[in-house]
């Protein structure tokens, strides 16, 4: 088996984890693997992934896990993802993904524009750049200030209610 791609997932809240997967799975051939390094056991995503036909292995290493997958030619694309981990609340804090957290409450779409993140309203940009930055992250690109992003903190986490 070929390691196409090793994602390091620590620190991530659900669902990047296994959206981060999911996405690494789309392109492998046949003898082509993974390598997904996580903080907590990927126990949400294992069931699915047998279900889809991929080879799996999973191991302790130190304080992470590693969780090997591969597609030995019976795999084809996992569906559901979000009766695994999108299920589960998102965190809404500083380390929340935008791209999730615009997915799982689309409302956020227009708080995060109201204070400033206008970049969002393309939506290839939204499919894209949201996809792989932070809420610290949009906040140091769009210069706001701690108090606005406490603000804005607080109408995010009112989206849950």
């Amino acid at each position: 088996m070929k390691i196409k791609a090793v994602r390091d997932l620590r620190g991530l809240n659900p669902p990047e984890p296994a959206v981060k997967i999911v996405e690494a799975l789309k392109d492998l051939k046949e003898g082509e693997g993974i390598e997904a390094i996580g903080d907590k056991p990927f126990k949400g995503i294992l069931p699915k992934l047998e279900k889809a036909g991929y080879r799996h292995e999973l191991k302790k290493a130190g304080d992470a896990y590693i969780l090997r997958i591969w597609n030995d030619g019976n795999a084809r694309g996992i569906s559901g993802l979000g009766d695994v981990e999108c299920a589960k609340e998102i965190e809404i804090n500083e380390n929340t993904n935008v791209g999730m957290l615009i997915e799982r409450y689309p409302k956020a779409l227009e708080v995060l524009i109201e204070y400033g993140f206008t970049p969002l309203k393309d939506e290839t940009l939204r499919k894209t750049l949201a996809r792989t930055i932070t809420l610290k992250e949009a906040k140091e690109l769009g210069n706001l200030s701690d108090e606005k992003f406490r603000e804005l903190l607080e109408k995010l986490k009112k989206l849950k209610e």
